[in-house]
């Protein structure tokens, strides 16, 4: 379960396997955020720093069809409008051949001005964006599984 921004604690979100999801009241209840994205399996979930309506994941393909990208190709979701719609966010993320997953505590954020997102994978590979997604590039590869990415 990923909290809300600094200051907005009633806001919640989790990702797990089978979608995501938004609390507005602390955890009470919880409003399905799914659709939109390409499937309702994946690990993590990112929330901006200072807007509780921003956040990031990575779908995966789930357990039948293989814990991967959607056609093999890798995209971080993000939504700046608390899950209501969802946007691709691909530059500089491998388009072909991409089977890696992103595993629950492998993604994390910083808090400068724009916000930076970072994110590991199983096959030893670190990304990061500097601009909130706009433009993705790999840090680090040839790593151990990622088990969990934090920023200091």
């Amino acid at each position: 379960m990923a909290p809300g921004a600094p200051g907005h604690g009633d806001v919640l979100y989790q990702q797990n396997h089978e979608g995501v999801w938004r609390s507005t009241d602390g955890g009470q209840t919880w409003h399905d955020i799914t659709e939109g994205l390409p499937s309702s399996f994946g690990f993590p979930i990112h929330v901006h720093p200072r807007d509780p309506q921003t956040i990031w994941t990575v779908p995966l393909n789930g357990d039948m069809a293989g814990r991967y990208p959607t056609d093999a190709a890798a995209a971080v979701w993000c939504s700046r409008d608390g899950g209501a719609t969802w946007t691709a966010q691909r530059e500089g993320l491998p388009q072909e051949a991409c089977f890696f997953t992103v595993l629950r505590q492998a993604m994390a954020g910083d808090r400068l001005e724009p916000a930076g997102v970072y994110f590991g994978t199983n096959s030893g590979s670190v990304f990061a964006t500097r601009d909130e997604g706009e433009t993705w590039q790999e840090i680090a590869r040839h790593l151990p599984t990622i088990l969990s990415v934090e920023v200091m």
